[in-house]
């Protein structure tokens, strides 16, 4: 027999365990699903999982109205006010700092595997919340009139639509003949935990330059000793060559990657390379589907924004789908799901577009592209506004459509 839920989310990582939790505290009955046993098993300082998010004002202020931040150990937590940027091949360079607007703080570093322990320890306290855990979907029917899905493990279950927010490599998306419009980015990003011989100042820290993109991302200080996460993006071949590399040989370039403004002590949690692809659906929504996150959009990560489109998408379709439940409308109706489509799409393609600008104007070597990118640089740093606006649209406080 069937069980009946409002709507079915599959996949509960962060972007997913958080539509759960406030579109439940919309009165919505929820059912999520996912393959991993939802146990978070988490490293002890200073090996910081190798993977972070970088926090904005908007997304922190939507984990605290989930009443998921409030969990995060403040010794997981990293604030930073400050963020340099420079040309490694040049002199130009832009300084953001809190201190020039009303933010306390730019931002925030957290590692994923502790979000997403909170977030799956508060789903567990939500009652109008149904796990499925290490379970898949093994087949789905959508219509407008309400949708169909029946689980590895037999369940069997009912909705009035699937919210999709299965990750990047989304099978929904595929088995859906979602169209994208996608390409390689030619770079992979290698990420890990280092300690560093110094304080990070609070100051988030990254370089473009001969040795490819590279940021220096603060991570809580333990025992006065000073850890960064790396996120350096460079060509596969590079990565390769990097990933072989024996960890003192590795450290050695990294401080010589960072025009040697730190002296790099070691490797604390191992290296792993990702490969990075943009990738955009041309549309967010199907009668009785939507997608959400990753599944809908993936982008380069050299603005630490991806975690942040993500939770502005989940943010978008919990303001569409509580007010269509409080009018009675159905959730699964196109002409609903289609005003998150509206609400979200425009602001995620500028994004897509400015970051593979910045790539791709980033990534130049040659000479008088170099030459007016510090031109330039110079002239952004001294233009206070424009920064200003910049930061607000990072924190989520503004549009960047």
């Amino acid at each position: 027999m069937a069980k009946s839920y409002d709507l079915i989310i599959v996949g509960a990582g962060m972007v997913g365990a958080l539509s759960a939790i406030l579109l439940a505290k919309s009165s919505l009955r929820i059912a999520l699903v996912d393959k991993h046993d939802g146990d978070y098993r988490l490293s002890t300082p200073p090996a910081y999982d190798s993977r972070v998010s970088a926090i904005s004002s908007q997304s922190k202020a939507l984990l605290e109205t989930a009443g998921v931040w409030q969990g995060i150990p403040l010794e997981r937590i990293a604030s930073y006010d400050n963020m340099v940027v420079w040309d490694g091949l040049g002199d130009g360079h832009v300084d953001f700092n809190a201190e020039t607007t009303s933010m306390l703080e730019l931002g925030c570093l957290v590692e994923n595997a502790v979000l997403n322990q909170q977030l799956m320890l508060k789903i567990r306290d939500v009652k109008n919340i149904d796990l499925y855990l290490s379970d898949t979907l093994e087949s789905h029917e959508l219509s407008e009139s309400g949708v169909r899905a029946e689980l590895s493990s037999g369940h069997v279950l009912e909705a009035q639509a699937i919210v999709a927010a299965d990750g990047a490599m989304s099978k929904l998306r595929t088995e859906n003949a979602f169209d994208t419009v996608e390409w390689d980015y030619g770079h992979s990003a290698i990420v890990a935990t280092i300690e560093i011989d110094k304080s990070h100042q609070n100051t988030a820290w990254q370089s473009f330059g001969e040795e490819g993109i590279l940021a220096f991302l603060p991570l809580p200080s333990v025992d006065q000793r000073h850890f960064v996460s790396i996120v350096w993006s460079v060509p596969p071949k590079e990565a390769e060559s990097l990933m072989a590399l024996e960890a003192d040989a590795f450290c050695r370039r990294l401080h010589y990657a960072i025009d040697k403004r730190f002296d790099v002590l070691g490797v604390t949690q191992a290296r792993q390379s990702i490969p990075l692809r943009q990738r955009h659906a041309k549309e967010y929504v199907k009668p009785g589907m939507v997608l959400i996150g990753d599944a809908a959009h993936t982008i380069h990560p050299l603005a630490g924004q991806g975690a942040n489109l993500g939770f502005s998408d989940v943010k978008g379709l919990v303001e569409v789908l509580s007010k269509a439940h409080r009018r009675g409308e159905y959730l699964g109706a196109s002409n609903v799901l289609r005003r998150y489509q509206r609400a979200r799409m425009l602001d995620n393609i500028a994004m897509s577009v400015g970051m593979e600008a910045f790539k791709r104007l980033f990534s130049t070597q040659q000479p008088v592209f170099v030459q007016l990118r510090n031109i330039g640089m110079k002239r952004f740093n001294h233009d206070v506004a424009l920064k200003q606006k910049l930061i607000a649209r990072a924190a989520g406080l503004a549009s960047f459509s």
